[in-house]
């Protein structure tokens, strides 16, 4: 299926419309490939789980718990009613 659409400014972007009998919901989000022989390549972006990047895989939250001073006991300074 091929349809014919043309860019467009709007503001400070291009803009290429979407038909809409391809039938996609508003606020899908999409990777742009601007390819060497001039074709534009639209892509859906899944939604991504970002414990699955590789800095969260690595990421020491023992060590951030002992390291991180705003995550610590705190110390009453009044009457605060603590169960032991």
């Amino acid at each position: 299926m091929s349809k014919l659409v043309t860019l467009r400014k709007s503001g400070n972007s291009l803009v290429l419309t979407v038909p809409s009998d391809l039938k996609d919901r508003v606020g899908s989000k999409y990777k742009v490939e601007n390819r060497p022989d001039g074709s534009i390549v639209y892509q859906p972006v899944e939604k991504q789980n970002i414990f699955d990047d590789p800095d969260w895989l690595q990421y020491d939250f023992q060590k951030d718990l002992v390291d991180d001073p705003e995550l610590q006991p705190l110390d009453p300074i009044g009457k605060e009613r603590l169960e032991e």
